[in-house]
């Protein structure tokens, strides 16, 4: 049962690696985020293909279980992005309230003048 999962999951990276590719070249994507990317899905893949490794690198950081690891490293990158996305928003909240103040600004003046 392995086996279909490994193909079924490569099967997915091959279209995630596509889409990530197709996403850089339309430049959605920085190379950053391509290294990023592409990074997570070929290391997901060789853990797939091979589940002993994640007992040996948990082992090397002193952690028992390869899926622990894995659940430890997850964690701790969903909440880095998550933590990245806040700052991006609040940015951009910060630059809508001040185009959107220099518009109001300016149409009030501009108003005043007629």
């Amino acid at each position: 049962m392995l086996i279909l999962f490994q193909i079924l999951f490569t099967l997915f990276t091959l279209y995630a690696l596509s889409s990530v590719v197709a996403r850089k070249r339309s430049g959605e994507l920085g190379p950053r985020g391509l290294v990023f990317w592409v990074s997570f899905w070929v290391v997901a893949t060789v853990f797939v293909w091979y589940p002993e490794a994640t007992n040996r690198v948990a082992q090397a950081f002193g952690i028992g279980r390869g899926a622990d690891f894995v659940l430890y490293i997850s964690l701790v990158v969903i909440f880095f992005v998550l933590f990245r996305l806040h700052v991006k928003i609040e940015s951009m909240s910060r630059d809508v309230t001040k185009v959107v103040r220099d518009k109001a600004l300016d149409t009030a003046l501009s108003s005043r003048t007629k």
